[in-house]
């Protein structure tokens, strides 16, 4: 235990990361599917000791609402991850997949990529 300031007290653990998944419904997938879906990348992220705070599920017809949304909470200071299903989840939102990537990790996001969970 550390004494930072007066009334402040550290007790040496780093606070836990902010981790959101995200995940592109597609066409022809089913409810239970996309809970299948859900429920992998809460099994890869426990599996890493991750604990996922917001699951962000984007829907066809409001395409990139859910996006935005993720990446508004994402940015800023501290640990941040973001879970994808795979790159794939990415694409038709108006900019490259890779290009989106690129800006994570620039804003210091680290991008974890989940494989397929669907």
């Amino acid at each position: 235990m550390t004494i930072l300031a007066e009334n402040s007290v550290s007790t040496g653990q780093k606070p836990a990361p902010y981790v959101a998944a995200y995940i592109r419904r597609h066409v022809l997938m089913t409810p239970r599917e996309m809970a299948q879906a859900q429920q992998g990348i809460i099994a890869f992220a426990r599996a890493r000791g991750l604990e996922i705070a917001e699951i962000f599920v984007e829907e066809l017809e409001t395409v990139p609402d859910a996006f935005a949304r993720m990446a508004e909470k994402l940015h800023g200071t501290g640990e941040r991850v973001v879970i994808l299903p795979g790159v794939h989840h990415l694409a038709g939102l108006g900019t490259p997949p890779l290009v989106a990537l690129q800006a994570f990790t620039a804003d210091g996001v680290q991008v974890l990529i989940a494989g397929h969970v669907e």
